[in-house]
Order: C-alpha cells, then structure tokens, then sequence
C-alpha cells in the first residue's frame, strides 16, 4: 500500500508556528509524513504510474528522513486527510488508481445529494479526500488530528494562529478551521469521535 510521506504546505516558517508547530529550516514533522514550506505538493513512497497525471506539484525525496516527529504545542499527533480537487471525479479516481496502485475505500456523497461526490483513499496514516470541484486538480487544504482539540485551540490562540471555534464534525468528533487567509489554504485541526 501506498504511503504518502511527504506534503508541501503553502506559507513560510512564521505562518506554521503561529498555528503551533515546531519549524526547523522549512520542515516538520507529523507522524509519517515530513512538510515542507513553500507550495502545495506531495510524494508517496511508491507510485505505480506517473504522478503529474494527478496535476499536483510532486515532492521527490530527499533521501533524509527524521528519525521521529518532533512534539508540537499543538498536540498534533498525524494528519487526517488532505483535500485533492479534481474538475471531475471519474478521472481523478482513474488518475489516482493508476498512480497509487489502489482502489478508493469508498466513493460516495458525504454531504448528501445536494453536495459533491468525493472518494477517500488510505494513504498510510492519512486519506486523500479526492473531491469534484469543476476547477482544475490542486490540493487545497489539510486537516491534523489531535487527540485535545480544546488544549490544540489554546495552544494556536497563545502562538498567535488565528483559529475558530471547535464544532461537530461532519464524519464525527470534532473540528477547528483556520482563517482562510492565513496561508491562503484550507487548514483544520481536528479531534477524533469518541469510541462508544
């Protein structure tokens, strides 16, 4: 199976301690997977087809791994899920079967009828949230999950992140999203469901 293991985030060093991570020459650390700054993009330990059929910038590596993420002040621990925009979904899902090497987990519409289609492939850690959107293949936002979304919250609001108040979740748990304008990208933190 696929990993993704790499993940360029728009915005520069100041912009993601503001939202509590720890920065170190560009990097950090989530889990499994190293973020770079400068621009969206992204870099699987293994592809099966040519990744720029996807239309995302793609992170060669660098060979260089940290042997451990790094704690953050936000209490992020992994990522959740990226958000992949594809003009139409039909093609992504093919794209992203060829490059991957796997099937989406499931397709369906989350929002109900009235909201887009979307597919969710696991990636490791993560899932890639592969959405319809009319507009041209981009990866547009990031959510980090954290097992204290009210300690995250504080944690962001003390670095000086501008961040919204925690809400239900549309797949369950909990979810805090960051100003649009921060990083010119789609950022939330979120807290998992509680297990019954």
């Amino acid at each position: 199976m696929p990993n993704l293991t790499r993940l360029g985030l728009p915005g520069d060093e100041q912009s993601w301690a503001a939202l509590g991570f720890t920065v170190t020459d560009g990097r950090f650390r989530v889990g499994q997977v190293e973020c770079v700054l400068g621009e969206a993009a992204w870099g699987f330990d293994e592809t099966h087809a040519a990744p720029d059929t996807l239309g995302v910038r793609y992170l060669e590596s660098t060979g260089s791994q940290p042997d451990s993420a790094a704690a953050h002040p936000n209490g992020v621990t992994t990522i959740d899920h990226v958000v992949y925009w594809a003009p139409e979904l039909d093609d992504a899902v093919t794209n992203l079967n060829a490059v991957l090497g796997i099937e989406p987990r499931r397709r369906f519409f989350p929002r109900g009828p009235e909201g887009p289609e979307m597919a969710f492939y696991r990636v490791g850690e993560p899932f890639i949230e592969a959405v319809t959107s009319g507009r041209p293949a981009a990866l547009v936002g990031v959510a980090f999950m954290t097992p204290d979304l009210d300690a995250a919250v504080t944690a962001i609001r003390a670095a000086g992140g501008p961040v919204g108040d925690p809400k239900p979740a549309v797949q369950g748990g909990r979810i805090a999203g960051v100003w649009r304008g921060h990083v010119q990208w789609g950022v939330a933190f979120m807290e998992p469901k509680a297990r019954a």
